[in-house]
């Protein structure tokens, strides 16, 4: 969402859209400054309390199961959609992946726009021991999931990350 113009500059063009007030009117191009300000305002605007009626998947966690869900329905809402791209603006591409982090309960949420699901992965079925076997979760060659996934992890070889070359 930061990515031009810079953020102390997306924030004075945010408290602008703050002034106009997001139920008069929202910018709507996929410009970063304007997602920005419709993110502002949706998360400003998504309830904070739960509500009784919420889903009871989880019991103990019908608030963080509903505050996901509101932070999903706001960053759907702000996501480039799929396919649309700007000519010469390389930095306005399409939404691949949204995430949301509940550090409460230690699960990872994945959205991507290349499947109509949802799924997750709650990080205390995972592994992290020292010494443990590296594994990963393969999204390609059509892996589509749904739900909890942490038992979808396969083996996989450690990452080696590039070196700088000296000049």
């Amino acid at each position: 969402m930061t990515n031009s113009p810079e953020y102390s500059q997306q924030l004075a063009i945010n408290r602008y859209w703050e002034g106009v007030g997001g139920t008069a009117f929202l910018p709507g191009t996929s410009r970063a400054s304007d997602r920005f300000a419709r993110a502002s305002f949706g998360i400003n605007a998504v309830p904070r309390a739960a509500d009784p009626n919420y889903i009871k998947a989880v019991p103990g966690q019908e608030l963080a199961l509903q505050g996901v869900a509101s932070v999903m329905s706001v960053i759907r809402s702000v996501s480039v959609p799929l396919g649309i791209s700007t000519p010469g603006q390389p930095n306005i591409a399409s939404t691949i992946w949204r995430t949301v982090s509940d550090s409460q309960h230690l699960v990872y949420y994945y959205d991507s726009a290349t499947v109509p699901n949802t799924f997750w992965i709650e990080l205390g079925k995972l592994d992290f021991s020292p010494g443990c076997k590296v594994k990963r979760l393969l999204l390609t060659g059509g892996k589509v999931y749904s739900g909890e996934t942490s038992n979808h992890f396969e083996p996989a070889e450690p990452f080696t990350p590039l070196t700088a070359s000296a000049k």
